[in-house]
């Protein structure tokens, strides 16, 4: 008797971690499709989500057209072969500001600037620290549109400038 109620417990337990796995798989981005779509020079309307998120958050650090500025890298190089779940978890998490503690700083508005600049002008691995996007209510949903946007233009398949979208 004693014996099944392990084998139950076991089956249980490989159960619960079995449908976990299959869930989280279906949480990872896919990579086995392109993520865009582009038909005679026009973009899916993802893309072009993508293009405009990029626009909006991106561009002043990484360059209008993602081929990188003397503060951050080309991101059209460095996407080329790197993976969407890669690009989400640097995007979303891999890079921190750590601002300095009310005490560190004081009441000082002008210390709390003065500390972040010091932050994000501090160098890890060569590479410009740059913030987290993981709370940006814009950026984080549409991670994946950004993807697919920097893969087109990585792969060759979209150019500079403001992209047309397709019209169904």
């Amino acid at each position: 008797m004693k014996l099944t109620a392990i084998k139950i417990s076991m089956f249980l337990v490989l159960s619960v971690l079995l449908v976990t796995l299959l869930e989280a798989g279906e949480k990872t981005p896919q990579t086995t499709a392109t993520p865009y779509q582009i038909v005679d020079g026009k973009v899916d309307q993802k893309t072009y989500i993508g293009w405009r998120v990029f626009h909006s958050a991106c561009h002043g650090c990484h360059g209008e057209d993602a081929t990188g500025t003397s503060v951050a890298p080309n991101l059209v190089e460095r996407i080329s072969d790197m993976q969407a779940k890669d690009f989400v978890e640097t995007v979303l998490e891999r890079y921190r500001i750590v601002m300095p503690s009310a005490e560190m700083r004081g009441d000082d508005s002008t210390a709390l600037r003065q500390a972040f600049v010091e932050q994000v002008l501090k160098h890890e691995r060569g590479e410009l620290v740059m913030p987290t996007w993981r709370m940006d209510p814009n950026v984080k949903p549409h991670v994946m549109d950004i993807y697919g946007y920097l893969k087109a233009r990585a792969d060759g398949a979209l150019g500079t400038g403001r992209p047309e979208r397709i019209r169904k």
